[in-house]
């Protein structure tokens, strides 16, 4: 049975101490969202809700962990729109 694109994937890389990525992928994980896409990056990918309700709770996470930067990229694939 196929599956439905995402609607939304938001990769973020996190500056910061370990402590922070590790607060972010935890903090996304409770969403059943996200997952590690690579050295320092979190991943989320999902229904659009969702993954920004998911990165809001990864972002506060890691900055309250100590992240001192974030770079975020957001992709709604044309394939997922209404």
């Amino acid at each position: 049975m196929p599956v439905a694109p995402a609607e939304l994937t938001a990769h973020v890389t996190i500056s910061g101490p370990e402590e922070a990525r590790d607060a972010a992928l935890h903090a996304a994980a409770a969403s059943g969202l996200g997952r590690e896409g690579g050295p320092g990056e979190l991943l989320l990918a999902g229904a659009r809700v969702q993954v920004l309700a998911a990165l809001g709770d990864a972002v506060v996470a890691a900055l309250d962990a100590g992240a001192y930067g974030l770079d975020a990229k957001l992709e709604a694939p044309q394939g997922s729109r209404p």
